[in-house]
């Protein structure tokens, strides 16, 4: 397997089974005419996104950065001593999905049964689908899936007694399919229950299955849709929400054996140091509850709002100073886009970038540095920005920058989350930016 150093080892380039795979060409950054290599071999090849060898445009994950926000993360949640199941629909890699479990990650939270597929087709043993997944038809996907993984470790979100009844007939039918957990989910603008009510039409529903094989795990809920920029306003939001959460976890609690070890999961990528806050004193009266954030687009951070909403968390100062130095610090954006200058005129450049590349939806992509003939020639300034994008062209602003044809620039990016979906593969790169690793990703 190719590695790169540090703390990087266990980053290598593997598809879905943890097979290596084969670049074609034509594929985004493979040089024309390099087809069939085979991508644990990458690395000896030398490949850099600047120096006009690769195909462009590109993207790419800096691999120190990476590891940097892994590990600010994880440190985050052992100082609180609660988990992390990161959002696999982020990068929808399970080569990053596998690192993250191997790194302290306690499983990986994915967003419908095809993302579940894959992860637990990759080897990954504990996933939590963190959303409700339709009606019968959809469970029956579901046991058509889990009956291949027997020893699976699988949670899924629940807000409907119907549901619930649905899943108990079609569990019924297959003794042979695994445990399956049920997180109550306490709605906030989405799916979930919204009464106390609906908690206990859910809680006797799953009182009437009588089988041991479906039974509460815990609750869950999403925070991210109680967000406003009235902080008054937001803590209304989350203080209702927390006490829905604290009044249903109580109704599930008294529906299990006393000491059964229950999750509380919430999103908190934008939010985190409120979920802990208020997540914390509900989970010690409990007693044997464990918080399990899922965190997804916090790992690779951005060069837009989720910078932005990292900073404001440490202005916040919830979670006290130590933790709120690594939140104002620790946390780099990894992912760039890579293109080339295709013309010049009138002190604008138009690049090879477009809204088929790179995310739109969260602001456009910020220009970095020029890369000239595979030098770095200029930094752009931090007020730069992209003003206008169409399906392939980037317009970039650049009076006084002497700008050239065929110059590379470098990006940054806002929404990991968007710019990802848009690219099969992702170039992971060392500290030299060569490309030590590749990763496929699998949206569909």
């Amino acid at each position: 397997m190719t590695t790169c150093c540090g703390d990087n080892d266990m980053l290598g380039s593997k598809g879905i089974g943890g097979a290596a795979f084969m670049l074609r060409d034509g594929l985004r950054g493979v040089p024309p005419g390099q087809s069939g290599v085979r991508s644990d071999e990458v690395a000896q090849f030398d490949w850099q996104p600047f120096d006009g060898k690769m195909s462009l445009p590109l993207l790419s994950l800096d691999l120190d950065a990476y590891s940097g926000n892994r590990s600010a993360m994880i440190k985050i949640c052992q100082h609180f001593g609660i988990s992390i199941a990161p959002h696999a629909k982020t990068p929808m890699s399970p080569a990053l999905a596998a690192d993250l479990v191997e790194n302290g990650a306690w499983a990986i939270s994915v967003a419908d049964i095809r993302q579940a597929a894959i992860m637990l087709d990759s080897g990954l043993t504990r996933i939590v689908i963190a959303n409700e997944i339709g009606g019968r038809n959809a469970i029956k996907r579901l046991a058509h899936l889990l009956s291949r993984f027997p020893t699976a470790e699988v949670h899924v979100f629940v807000d409907s007694a119907d549901f619930v009844e649905a899943l108990d007939s079609v569990w019924r039918q297959d003794p042979n399919l695994p445990a399956l957990g049920l997180l109550l989910e306490v709605g906030c603008g989405r799916g979930g229950v919204q009464t106390h009510t609906q908690v206990d039409g859910i809680v006797r529903a799953v009182e009437r299955c009588d089988n041991e094989r479906l039974s509460f795990s815990g609750v869950a809920t999403y925070e991210g849709t109680a967000n406003t920029p009235d902080a008054a306003q937001l803590k209304i939001n989350l203080d209702q929400l927390f006490q829905r959460v604290e009044a249903a976890l109580t109704a599930v609690r008294k529906s299990v054996a006393p000491n059964k070890r229950l999750i509380l999961t919430a999103g908190g990528s934008s939010l985190f140091d409120h979920v802990i806050t208020r997540s914390l004193p509900i989970i010690a009266a409990d007693r044997d509850c464990v918080l399990v954030l899922r965190c997804g687009a916090v790992f690779f951070c951005d060069h837009g709002p989720i910078s932005a909403r990292l900073q404001a968390m440490a202005q916040r100062s919830l979670l006290g100073d130590a933790v709120t130095d690594v939140i104002a610090h620790a946390f780099k954006p990894t992912l760039r886009i890579w293109a080339e200058v295709l013309s010049v005129h009138d002190d604008v450049a138009i690049c090879g970038l477009g809204l088929r590349d790179v995310a739109h939806d969260q602001g456009l992509p910020i220009p970095l540095r020029v890369w000239t003939d595979g030098k770095l020639r200029l930094t752009f300034p931090t007020s730069s920005s992209v003003p206008k994008l169409n399906d392939q062209h980037a317009f970039v602003p650049c009076a006084g920058t002497n700008l050239r044809v065929g110059d590379v620039i470098e990006f940054g990016i806002c929404h990991p989350c968007t710019t990802l979906d848009k690219h099969s593969v992702i170039y992971g790169l060392d500290g030299e930016a060569k490309v030590a690793s590749v990763f496929p990703t699998f949206f569909g």
